[in-house]
């Protein structure tokens, strides 16, 4: 707000016009360019202000925490390194698969794929003693039908020798039925020794990985720590750089120290006067003397 806006406004509120909310949004407005504006003062000027005696708490403060500043940062970048390192290593372990594991590994393959052929062989002998079974029907048949016709013996002495080779491949067939059963319980049997001895492998990596998270978890609270820390120092930094700023602010024209120092940045230092002139005029508009 400048003057002659003032004076306007003025006279219109002396006439029952009174934008009592506009005037406080405006100073508040206004309060808010100031706060910052004394802080970016602060922020460049700092520095500079040793020989102010009414800054040296100021100036000294603000060394002090600049220096805890840079030690709890370059904490915080190592331990983000540390944690990184873990990271990386933790992975490593969990991926990690040994030769004794990958021979492991290769002979469940190889069981699976030999159990999986002898499945398919087992299905094939039972199917081929279903067709030797119903062959076996049909040939008693054939002779209860070629003695009832009065075949001569020697027709039925054929069926009897087929008869007999039927059952010779049946009992070789069944033969073979149980080999197979039994390697199949065998191979059964050594997968869950192959899975159990898997499973100690994974578990072993697991536990390896289990003390690196361990690790990471100490060093993520220390981490949270660290920004905590340096949450709380940066807010203190923030705070008295602002006081700096407003204290040049204020007093470039009553302290020549104060002016020489912030002639780089007067003309900040002008717009801030006439920030606090127009939040005055806003508040005194307002109600607020």
């Amino acid at each position: 707000m400048t003057p002659t806006s003032y004076y306007i406004a003025s006279i219109a509120r002396s006439f029952g016009f009174q934008r009592r909310n506009k005037r406080l949004s405006d100073a508040s407005t206004e309060m808010g360019l100031l706060r910052e504006a004394e802080f970016q003062l602060g922020q460049h000027l700092w520095e500079k202000i040793e020989p102010i005696e009414d800054l040296s708490v100021e100036y000294w403060n603000l060394r002090k925490l600049t220096v805890e500043q840079k030690q709890v940062r370059a904490k915080l970048d190592e331990l983000n390194a540390t944690v990184e390192s873990l990271m990386v290593q933790r992975s490593a372990i969990l991926n990690d698969v040994s030769q004794e594991q990958s021979e492991c590994e290769n002979k469940r393959s190889n069981f699976l794929l030999y159990l999986e052929e002898l499945a398919y062989e087992r299905d094939n002998v039972i199917q081929r003693a279903k067709e030797l079974r119903r062959a076996h029907e049909g040939m008693l048949t054939k002779i209860e039908v070629i003695q009832s016709d009065g075949q001569p013996p020697e027709e039925i002495a054929k069926v009897e020798i087929a008869i007999e080779n039927l059952k010779s491949e049946f009992r070789s067939l069944k033969i073979r039925r149980q080999e197979m059963v039994k390697e199949i319980e065998e191979g059964d049997r050594l997968i869950d020794v192959i899975d159990s001895k898997l499973a100690e492998f994974k578990q072993e990596k697991r536990d390896r990985a289990s003390v690196v998270f361990q690790q990471m978890g100490e060093l993520n609270r220390d981490l949270s720590l660290a920004r905590s820390q340096i949450g709380t120092i940066e807010l203190q930094i923030h705070q008295l750089k602002s006081e700096v700023g407003r204290y040049l602010s204020r007093y470039t024209k009553r302290n020549p120290l104060c002016a020489k120092i912030a002639m780089e940045q007067r003309t900040m230092v002008e717009v801030m006067r006439l920030l606090r002139i127009s939040i005055a005029m806003n508040n005194k508009l307002a109600g607020f003397k």
